[in-house]
């Protein structure tokens, strides 16, 4: 078990010895997640298992993550907290040839190269599990009170409709009619 997320990772290498990897790491480590957070002082628990899917034939990996993201709600602008707890099964493949063949409920990682930056894997999973617009369960949107609104309608009837005028507004497009032929 490490205490720290190691920097770079050799994937193949941790699967050919079924390596297991448990960290913490602090959320404010991530760059793009502590736009997204408002309190980015919290630590992400990370689990990353290697081994070898004898039934897909290839090297697999199961990622767990659990954290508690600060977010703002954006019904009510108040903070809250996002209870986060993923687990990712997939597969590790060198080339896109074998991709029709793996189910859907496993995702695949391509590598690129032999040594992969965990601390941005981690982030990229944390990423997809942020809402797009979180909401904060059980919240309302404040808003004035309707009586307000009514007394808005009132004046606005008030006012004389444009339609109803006596004053004739030149037509914008009654030089073109000189071009005619």
């Amino acid at each position: 078990m490490f205490e720290k997320l190691p920097e770079l990772i050799d994937p193949l290498n941790l699967v050919n010895h079924n390596k297991h990897i448990r960290a913490r790491v602090n959320q404010g480590r991530f760059k793009r997640l502590k736009e997204l957070v408002v309190d980015h002082d919290r630590e992400v628990i990370v689990e990353l298992d290697f081994f070898y899917d004898k039934a897909l034939k290839l090297p697999a990996f199961v990622m767990r993550l659990e954290t508690s993201l600060n977010l703002q709600c954006q019904r009510s602008l108040e903070t809250f907290d996002y209870p986060v707890k993923s687990e990712i099964k997939g597969v590790l493949v060198e080339g896109s040839a074998l991709v029709d063949e793996i189910p859907n409920d496993v995702e695949i990682f391509e590598l690129v190269e032999e040594k992969v930056s965990l601390p941005e894997w981690v982030e990229e999973e944390l990423l997809l599990c942020v809402p797009l617009a979180p909401v904060k369960t059980g919240s309302s949107m404040r808003y004035e009170n309707a009586e307000d609104s009514v007394e808005d309608d009132a004046v606005i009837a008030d006012e004389p409709d444009a339609s109803s005028s006596s004053v004739q507004k030149p037509n914008p497009f009654a030089i073109l009619q000189g071009l005619k032929k």
